[in-house]
């Protein structure tokens, strides 16, 4: 660990007696502290714990962890100035109706997201009107809409949102026509 913090160049200091409050760590044991802070500065830490798994009456496992205080994440980006940017907005939203197309639309958020499409799914049992308003209220380029007749048919309709056109599209398709 030593090792490769020097290799980044990310200052340390080792402290031999350095204790997490909880006995289950093994071997490392480390804490993130801003350097201006003094006592209760602790923005993050963690360690090994390796026999914890074995002791809650699991096989023998590897094991590493860490928490962090976002509290103190923040306080500290503000003392430094460091704006956050706002995240991007999403390209997408996922809208369903009924039970089968709210599961083929959890389906397809996560494929999309896996292939790095920003998108969301709406949540609940709105009517597709409300989903549509959240779409606007969102600035979604595209409302894809599964509905019972789509998941029977391996379709998805897709809405472009500022011009309020829309075409059935192969569910397999969806990421490339999203991508156009």
């Amino acid at each position: 660990v030593k090792n490769y913090l020097g290799l980044l160049e990310i200052p340390f200091r080792v402290d031999h007696r350095l204790v997490r409050g909880l006995d289950y760590y093994t071997r490392t044991v480390f804490e993130v502290q801003p350097l201006e802070e003094g006592g209760q500065s602790t923005i993050g830490g963690g360690g090994r714990y390796d026999g914890l798994i074995e002791e809650m009456g699991g096989k023998p496992a590897p094991a590493a962890g860490f928490a962090t205080g976002l509290e103190r994440v923040i306080l500290n980006l503000k003392r430094q100035d460091i704006k956050v940017p706002a995240p991007a907005a999403p390209s997408a939203l996922i809208a369903w109706l009924g039970d089968a197309a709210r599961e083929a639309a959890f389906k397809l958020t996560a494929m999309l997201r896996r292939e790095g499409r920003r998108c969301v799914m709406a949540t609940g049992n709105r009517s597709l009107k409300a989903q549509m308003r959240l779409a606007h209220s969102l600035g979604v380029r595209y409302t894809v809409i599964i509905g019972e007749d789509e998941v029977a048919a391996g379709t998805v309709t897709v809405r472009t949102m500022d011009g309020g056109t829309q075409e059935s599209v192969a569910a397999d398709d969806v990421a490339w026509f999203l991508s156009r």
